[in-house]
Protein backbone atom coordinates (compact mmCIF):
# COMPACT_ATOMS: atom_id res chain seq x y z
CA UNK A 1 0.00 0.00 0.00
CA UNK A 2 1.29 3.48 -0.81
CA UNK A 3 0.56 6.56 1.26
CA UNK A 4 0.66 10.26 0.48
CA UNK A 5 2.85 12.38 2.82
CA UNK A 6 -0.08 13.43 5.02
CA UNK A 7 -3.40 11.84 4.06
CA UNK A 8 -3.07 8.10 4.08
CA UNK A 9 -6.01 6.16 2.82
CA UNK A 10 -8.72 8.75 2.47
CA UNK A 11 -12.10 8.25 3.99
CA UNK A 12 -12.46 4.64 5.05
CA UNK A 13 -14.92 4.21 7.85
CA UNK A 14 -18.23 5.90 8.63
CA UNK A 15 -18.32 7.30 12.13
CA UNK A 16 -20.87 6.38 14.72
CA UNK A 17 -23.13 9.26 15.64
CA UNK A 18 -21.55 11.19 18.51
CA UNK A 19 -24.65 13.17 19.30
CA UNK A 20 -27.93 13.52 17.45
CA UNK A 21 -27.34 17.25 17.05
CA UNK A 22 -23.77 16.83 15.78
CA UNK A 23 -22.85 16.22 12.15
CA UNK A 24 -20.11 13.66 11.51
CA UNK A 25 -17.66 13.04 8.68
CA UNK A 26 -15.89 10.05 7.26
CA UNK A 27 -12.79 9.11 9.23
CA UNK A 28 -9.51 10.62 8.04
CA UNK A 29 -6.18 8.83 8.18
CA UNK A 30 -3.32 11.32 8.60
CA UNK A 31 0.43 10.67 8.52
CA UNK A 32 2.66 13.11 10.34
CA UNK A 33 6.15 14.51 10.03
CA UNK A 34 8.52 14.44 12.98
CA UNK A 35 9.40 17.91 14.25
CA UNK A 36 13.15 18.38 13.75
CA UNK A 37 15.79 20.96 14.61
CA UNK A 38 17.86 22.83 12.03
CA UNK A 39 20.24 19.88 11.82
CA UNK A 40 17.39 17.49 11.04
CA UNK A 41 17.37 15.77 14.44
CA UNK A 42 13.98 15.05 16.04
CA UNK A 43 13.05 17.40 18.86
CA UNK A 44 13.38 15.92 22.34
CA UNK A 45 10.43 16.44 24.69
CA UNK A 46 9.17 19.96 23.80
CA UNK A 47 5.69 19.09 25.19
CA UNK A 48 3.90 20.93 22.40
CA UNK A 49 0.96 22.89 23.82
CA UNK A 50 0.58 25.95 21.60
CA UNK A 51 0.66 26.38 17.83
CA UNK A 52 -0.17 29.33 15.61
CA UNK A 53 0.58 30.34 12.03
CA UNK A 54 2.24 33.73 11.50
CA UNK A 55 3.75 34.97 8.22
CA UNK A 56 3.79 31.52 6.66
CA UNK A 57 5.54 29.73 9.51
CA UNK A 58 4.23 27.84 12.51
CA UNK A 59 5.09 29.22 15.95
CA UNK A 60 5.28 26.61 18.71
CA UNK A 61 5.19 26.86 22.50
CA UNK A 62 5.59 24.05 25.02
CA UNK A 63 4.37 23.66 28.60
CA UNK A 64 6.41 23.44 31.81
CA UNK A 65 6.75 19.65 31.72
CA UNK A 66 9.05 19.94 28.70
CA UNK A 67 12.76 19.21 28.85
CA UNK A 68 14.45 22.17 30.55
CA UNK A 69 16.08 23.44 27.34
CA UNK A 70 12.64 23.41 25.67
CA UNK A 71 10.86 25.55 28.29
CA UNK A 72 10.04 29.23 27.81
CA UNK A 73 11.04 29.25 24.16
CA UNK A 74 9.30 29.85 20.85
CA UNK A 75 10.06 27.53 17.95
CA UNK A 76 9.69 28.71 14.34
CA UNK A 77 8.69 25.75 12.17
CA UNK A 78 8.48 25.28 8.42
CA UNK A 79 4.93 23.94 7.99
CA UNK A 80 5.86 21.96 4.88
CA UNK A 81 8.80 20.05 6.40
CA UNK A 82 8.33 20.19 10.19
CA UNK A 83 11.90 21.52 10.52
CA UNK A 84 12.92 24.58 12.54
CA UNK A 85 13.52 27.69 10.43
CA UNK A 86 15.71 29.34 13.06
CA UNK A 87 17.26 28.76 16.48
CA UNK A 88 14.79 28.74 19.41
CA UNK A 89 13.73 32.17 20.65
CA UNK A 90 14.01 32.66 24.41
CA UNK A 91 11.05 34.36 26.14
CA UNK A 92 12.19 37.04 28.58
CA UNK A 93 10.27 39.17 31.09
CA UNK A 94 10.04 42.97 30.91
CA UNK A 95 11.63 44.84 33.80
CA UNK A 96 8.38 46.53 34.86
CA UNK A 97 6.89 43.12 35.70
CA UNK A 98 9.74 41.97 37.92
CA UNK A 99 8.18 43.37 41.10
CA UNK A 100 4.57 42.60 40.21
CA UNK A 101 2.20 40.01 41.67
CA UNK A 102 3.14 37.39 39.10
CA UNK A 103 6.91 37.95 38.98
CA UNK A 104 7.86 34.61 40.58
CA UNK A 105 5.78 32.60 38.13
CA UNK A 106 6.90 34.53 35.05
CA UNK A 107 10.57 34.30 36.02
CA UNK A 108 10.38 30.53 36.46
CA UNK A 109 8.71 28.02 34.09
CA UNK A 110 5.05 28.96 33.56
CA UNK A 111 2.74 26.23 32.35
CA UNK A 112 1.98 27.71 28.92
CA UNK A 113 -0.97 25.97 27.28
CA UNK A 114 -1.87 27.79 24.06
CA UNK A 115 -0.58 30.37 21.59
CA UNK A 116 -2.17 32.81 19.17
CA UNK A 117 -1.37 36.28 17.84
CA UNK A 118 -3.12 39.62 17.77
CA UNK A 119 -4.72 39.95 14.32
CA UNK A 120 -4.28 43.75 14.47
CA UNK A 121 -0.62 43.62 15.54
CA UNK A 122 1.61 40.87 14.21
CA UNK A 123 4.27 41.64 16.83
CA UNK A 124 1.96 40.60 19.68
CA UNK A 125 1.59 36.95 20.67
CA UNK A 126 -0.90 35.87 23.33
CA UNK A 127 -0.58 32.82 25.55
CA UNK A 128 -2.21 31.52 28.74
CA UNK A 129 -1.09 29.76 31.92
CA UNK A 130 -2.73 26.66 33.35
CA UNK A 131 -1.23 24.84 36.34
CA UNK A 132 0.32 27.41 38.69
CA UNK A 133 -0.28 25.36 41.85
CA UNK A 134 3.46 25.34 42.67
CA UNK A 135 3.42 29.11 43.17
CA UNK A 136 1.93 31.27 45.92
CA UNK A 137 0.84 34.88 45.69
CA UNK A 138 1.81 37.36 48.38
CA UNK A 139 -0.97 38.05 50.91
CA UNK A 140 -1.81 41.39 49.26
CA UNK A 141 -1.87 39.87 45.78
CA UNK A 142 -3.86 36.85 46.96
CA UNK A 143 -6.48 39.19 48.39
CA UNK A 144 -6.59 41.27 45.20
CA UNK A 145 -7.04 38.21 42.98
CA UNK A 146 -9.13 35.99 45.24
CA UNK A 147 -12.32 36.09 43.17
CA UNK A 148 -11.14 33.87 40.31
CA UNK A 149 -14.16 31.56 40.56
CA UNK A 150 -11.65 28.83 39.75
CA UNK A 151 -8.16 28.10 41.09
CA UNK A 152 -6.54 30.03 43.99
CA UNK A 153 -3.78 31.18 41.66
CA UNK A 154 -5.53 32.87 38.73
CA UNK A 155 -5.30 31.84 35.11
CA UNK A 156 -3.15 34.43 33.33
CA UNK A 157 -3.47 35.75 29.81
CA UNK A 158 0.00 36.92 28.81
CA UNK A 159 1.15 39.33 26.09
CA UNK A 160 4.47 38.49 24.42
CA UNK A 161 5.98 41.29 22.37
CA UNK A 162 8.23 40.36 19.45
CA UNK A 163 9.96 42.12 16.61
CA UNK A 164 8.83 41.70 12.99
CA UNK A 165 11.47 39.03 12.36
CA UNK A 166 10.54 37.16 15.56
CA UNK A 167 14.17 37.11 16.69
CA UNK A 168 13.25 38.15 20.25
CA UNK A 169 10.26 37.73 22.55
CA UNK A 170 9.43 39.53 25.81
CA UNK A 171 6.51 39.25 28.23
CA UNK A 172 5.19 42.79 28.61
CA UNK A 173 1.66 42.50 30.05
CA UNK A 174 -0.58 40.15 32.07
CA UNK A 175 -4.34 39.87 32.65
CA UNK A 176 -5.68 37.49 35.32
CA UNK A 177 -8.92 35.80 34.28
CA UNK A 178 -12.16 35.82 36.28
CA UNK A 179 -14.67 33.16 35.26
CA UNK A 180 -18.41 33.59 35.78
CA UNK A 181 -19.44 31.97 39.06
CA UNK A 182 -22.44 30.34 37.40
CA UNK A 183 -20.14 28.50 34.99
CA UNK A 184 -18.94 26.30 37.89
CA UNK A 185 -15.46 26.01 36.45
CA UNK A 186 -14.09 24.41 39.60
CA UNK A 187 -10.64 24.53 41.19
CA UNK A 188 -8.82 22.16 38.85
CA UNK A 189 -5.25 23.36 38.42
CA UNK A 190 -4.50 20.98 35.54
CA UNK A 191 -7.80 21.28 33.69
CA UNK A 192 -7.84 24.95 32.79
CA UNK A 193 -7.65 26.97 29.58
CA UNK A 194 -6.03 24.98 26.79
CA UNK A 195 -7.03 26.94 23.68
CA UNK A 196 -7.07 30.56 22.48
CA UNK A 197 -8.41 31.99 19.23
CA UNK A 198 -9.24 35.41 17.79
CA UNK A 199 -12.12 35.81 15.36
CA UNK A 200 -12.40 38.51 12.69
CA UNK A 201 -14.57 40.86 14.74
CA UNK A 202 -12.47 41.53 17.83
CA UNK A 203 -13.36 38.63 20.11
CA UNK A 204 -10.96 36.37 21.97
CA UNK A 205 -12.15 32.84 22.74
CA UNK A 206 -10.80 30.71 25.59
CA UNK A 207 -11.35 26.93 25.60
CA UNK A 208 -11.61 25.31 29.03
CA UNK A 209 -10.49 21.70 29.29
CA UNK A 210 -13.29 20.76 31.66
CA UNK A 211 -15.50 22.16 34.45
CA UNK A 212 -17.05 20.65 37.58
CA UNK A 213 -19.45 18.67 35.40
CA UNK A 214 -16.46 17.16 33.57
CA UNK A 215 -17.45 19.03 30.42
CA UNK A 216 -15.43 21.40 28.21
CA UNK A 217 -16.55 25.00 27.78
CA UNK A 218 -15.68 27.98 25.58
CA UNK A 219 -15.52 31.49 27.02
CA UNK A 220 -15.34 34.78 25.14
CA UNK A 221 -14.24 38.34 25.80
CA UNK A 222 -13.96 41.46 23.63
CA UNK A 223 -10.35 42.23 22.68
CA UNK A 224 -10.30 46.00 22.88
CA UNK A 225 -7.57 48.59 22.34
CA UNK A 226 -7.08 48.95 26.12
CA UNK A 227 -7.09 45.19 26.80
CA UNK A 228 -3.54 45.18 28.22
CA UNK A 229 -3.68 48.59 29.92
CA UNK A 230 -3.97 47.23 33.49
CA UNK A 231 -3.69 44.05 35.57
CA UNK A 232 -7.27 44.03 36.80
CA UNK A 233 -9.36 40.90 36.47
CA UNK A 234 -10.59 40.14 32.97
CA UNK A 235 -14.18 38.92 33.40
CA UNK A 236 -14.82 36.44 30.57
CA UNK A 237 -18.30 35.26 29.55
CA UNK A 238 -19.65 31.81 28.77
CA UNK A 239 -20.13 31.64 24.99
CA UNK A 240 -22.99 29.18 25.43
CA UNK A 241 -21.75 27.23 22.41
CA UNK A 242 -23.09 23.73 21.91
CA UNK A 243 -20.29 21.18 22.06
CA UNK A 244 -20.51 17.57 20.84
CA UNK A 245 -19.94 15.90 24.20
CA UNK A 246 -21.68 12.51 24.14
CA UNK A 247 -21.33 11.47 27.79
CA UNK A 248 -19.82 12.31 31.16
CA UNK A 249 -16.37 10.90 30.37
CA UNK A 250 -13.30 12.99 29.59
CA UNK A 251 -13.67 14.89 26.30
CA UNK A 252 -11.51 17.98 26.86
CA UNK A 253 -10.68 20.69 24.34
CA UNK A 254 -6.90 21.00 24.14
CA UNK A 255 -6.37 23.26 21.13
CA UNK A 256 -8.29 26.00 19.31
CA UNK A 257 -8.12 28.23 16.25
CA UNK A 258 -10.44 30.36 14.14
CA UNK A 259 -11.68 29.37 10.69
CA UNK A 260 -13.32 31.99 8.49
CA UNK A 261 -16.37 31.07 6.39
CA UNK A 262 -15.92 31.64 2.63
CA UNK A 263 -18.86 34.05 2.84
CA UNK A 264 -17.95 37.09 4.93
CA UNK A 265 -21.57 37.42 6.16
CA UNK A 266 -20.97 34.40 8.38
CA UNK A 267 -18.95 35.01 11.59
CA UNK A 268 -16.94 31.82 11.11
CA UNK A 269 -16.03 28.76 13.14
CA UNK A 270 -13.79 27.58 15.91
CA UNK A 271 -11.73 24.46 15.25
CA UNK A 272 -11.17 22.62 18.52
CA UNK A 273 -9.04 19.57 19.22
CA UNK A 274 -10.65 16.98 21.51
CA UNK A 275 -7.40 15.22 22.26
CA UNK A 276 -8.75 12.20 24.14
CA UNK A 277 -11.06 11.34 21.24
CA UNK A 278 -8.80 12.08 18.25
CA UNK A 279 -11.51 14.46 17.07
CA UNK A 280 -11.65 17.91 15.58
CA UNK A 281 -14.77 19.82 16.55
CA UNK A 282 -15.96 22.46 14.08
CA UNK A 283 -18.05 24.90 16.13
CA UNK A 284 -20.30 27.41 14.38
CA UNK A 285 -19.95 30.83 16.04
CA UNK A 286 -23.40 31.83 14.73
CA UNK A 287 -24.85 28.67 16.37
CA UNK A 288 -27.06 28.03 13.34
CA UNK A 289 -25.25 24.78 12.63
CA UNK A 290 -24.71 21.81 14.93
CA UNK A 291 -21.09 21.06 15.82
CA UNK A 292 -19.29 19.04 13.17
CA UNK A 293 -17.15 16.12 14.35
CA UNK A 294 -14.15 15.03 12.30
CA UNK A 295 -12.71 11.73 13.50
CA UNK A 296 -9.03 11.12 12.74
CA UNK A 297 -6.54 8.29 12.92
CA UNK A 298 -2.92 9.37 13.22
CA UNK A 299 0.19 7.67 11.84
CA UNK A 300 3.93 8.16 12.25
CA UNK A 301 6.43 7.60 9.42
CA UNK A 302 8.95 4.83 10.00
CA UNK A 303 11.40 6.11 7.40
CA UNK A 304 12.87 9.54 6.74
CA UNK A 305 11.80 11.40 3.57
CA UNK A 306 15.28 10.82 2.12
CA UNK A 307 15.09 7.05 2.65
CA UNK A 308 13.62 4.55 0.26
CA UNK A 309 11.17 1.75 0.97
CA UNK A 310 10.49 -1.48 -0.81
CA UNK A 311 7.80 -0.40 -3.26
CA UNK A 312 6.64 -3.98 -3.68
CA UNK A 313 5.84 -4.52 -0.01
CA UNK A 314 5.39 -0.97 1.28
CA UNK A 315 7.64 -1.85 4.24
CA UNK A 316 10.98 -0.49 5.42
CA UNK A 317 14.26 -2.30 5.99
CA UNK A 318 13.10 -3.53 9.41
CA UNK A 319 9.97 -5.02 7.84
CA UNK A 320 7.79 -2.33 9.33
CA UNK A 321 5.02 -0.58 7.40
CA UNK A 322 5.98 2.81 5.98
CA UNK A 323 3.57 4.38 8.48
CA UNK A 324 2.48 2.97 11.84
CA UNK A 325 -0.77 3.92 13.57
CA UNK A 326 -0.39 5.71 16.88
CA UNK A 327 -1.90 4.20 20.01
CA UNK A 328 -1.87 7.62 21.67
CA UNK A 329 -1.52 10.96 19.90
CA UNK A 330 -2.85 13.73 22.20
CA UNK A 331 -3.26 16.66 19.82
CA UNK A 332 -2.84 20.02 21.59
CA UNK A 333 -1.90 22.52 18.87
CA UNK A 334 -4.26 23.70 16.11
CA UNK A 335 -3.36 26.27 13.45
CA UNK A 336 -5.56 27.20 10.48
CA UNK A 337 -3.72 28.31 7.34
CA UNK A 338 -5.98 29.15 4.41
CA UNK A 339 -7.44 25.87 3.20
CA UNK A 340 -5.31 23.78 5.57
CA UNK A 341 -5.32 22.88 9.25
CA UNK A 342 -2.07 22.01 11.01
CA UNK A 343 -2.03 19.90 14.16
CA UNK A 344 0.78 19.09 16.60
CA UNK A 345 0.67 16.58 19.43
CA UNK A 346 1.80 16.94 23.03
CA UNK A 347 3.38 13.57 23.87
CA UNK A 348 1.64 12.29 26.99
CA UNK A 349 4.55 11.00 29.00
CA UNK A 350 2.70 8.13 30.69
CA UNK A 351 1.09 6.97 27.43
CA UNK A 352 3.47 7.83 24.58
CA UNK A 353 5.71 4.74 24.94
CA UNK A 354 2.63 2.63 24.15
CA UNK A 355 3.12 3.74 20.54
CA UNK A 356 6.32 1.71 20.22
CA UNK A 357 5.94 -0.92 17.49
CA UNK A 358 8.64 -0.47 14.88
CA UNK A 359 12.23 -0.33 16.24
CA UNK A 360 12.90 2.63 13.93
CA UNK A 361 10.63 4.89 15.97
CA UNK A 362 11.24 3.48 19.45
CA UNK A 363 13.77 6.15 20.46
CA UNK A 364 11.52 8.95 19.21
CA UNK A 365 8.62 7.76 21.32
CA UNK A 366 10.85 7.25 24.37
CA UNK A 367 12.15 10.83 24.08
CA UNK A 368 8.63 12.25 23.57
CA UNK A 369 9.17 13.64 20.08
CA UNK A 370 6.06 15.28 18.58
CA UNK A 371 4.62 15.04 15.08
CA UNK A 372 3.12 17.63 12.76
CA UNK A 373 -0.05 16.73 10.83
CA UNK A 374 -1.92 18.47 8.05
CA UNK A 375 -5.43 18.11 6.65
CA UNK A 376 -7.55 19.96 4.14
CA UNK A 377 -10.56 22.00 5.22
CA UNK A 378 -13.69 20.05 4.31
CA UNK A 379 -16.44 22.03 2.52
CA UNK A 380 -18.99 20.02 4.50
CA UNK A 381 -17.87 21.94 7.58
CA UNK A 382 -19.59 25.05 6.22
CA UNK A 383 -23.21 26.14 5.99
CA UNK A 384 -24.69 28.73 3.68
CA UNK A 385 -25.01 32.00 5.65
CA UNK A 386 -28.16 34.04 5.99
CA UNK A 387 -28.52 37.77 6.43
CA UNK A 388 -29.31 37.22 10.13
CA UNK A 389 -25.99 35.59 11.05
CA UNK A 390 -24.35 37.58 13.83
CA UNK A 391 -21.37 37.25 16.12
CA UNK A 392 -22.26 36.66 19.79
CA UNK A 393 -21.68 39.57 22.11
Amino acid sequence: MHFSPYVLAGCLTILAIVQSSAAVADELHLAGKWLTDQAGQTLVDPQSSGLTLRHGELIHLGDNSAAVNMRNILLRINPHTGQLNAPPVKITVASHLINGCFAELLADYPDWESLTWDRQDDTTLVTVTEDSSAFTLSPACAERYAATNSTPYPTLLVKIKTDKALSQAEIVAVRPVQFPAEAQVGSFSNDGIEGLAFDNTGNLYLALEKNQANAPMIFVTPYTADFWSNEDFLAVQDSGFRLPVPDANNHPINGLDYLAHPDSRHPGYLVGAARNDDHLWIIDISQQQAPFVQNIRFYAPTVSPASTTNNDTGRNSENCPAYEELNNTSIEGVAVAGSLVYLVNDPWQSQYPKNIQCPTNAAKFKQFSPLLFQLNIDPRWFIQPTQNNTTPK
